[in-house]
């Protein structure tokens, strides 16, 4: 499973590519992380969007995900 498809059902509202590019700045690969910490990372993330409306689009860009960011936005996410 890509971790894009675990914060899409973790978090459907939310853009994966955001949540994916914020927690990339507190961890270096994911791929060791247990699905809790998934979750707290897409809530933390959602929290940071809700506080600051667009952060997780300028997170998305500064880590190189732009692209995923605006596929997902589009309804191109597949």
């Amino acid at each position: 499973m890509s971790y894009q498809k675990l914060l899409r059902e973790l978090a459907p509202s939310l853009n994966p590519a955001g949540v994916e590019a914020s927690m990339r700045l507190h961890y270096d690969v994911l791929n060791h992380l247990p699905r809790d910490i998934f979750l707290a990372e897409a809530l933390l993330a959602a929290d940071l969007e809700t506080g600051s409306p667009g952060i997780l689009r300028k997170i998305a860009e500064s880590m190189g995900m732009g692209e995923e960011f605006a596929k997902w936005e589009a309804g191109d996410d597949a």
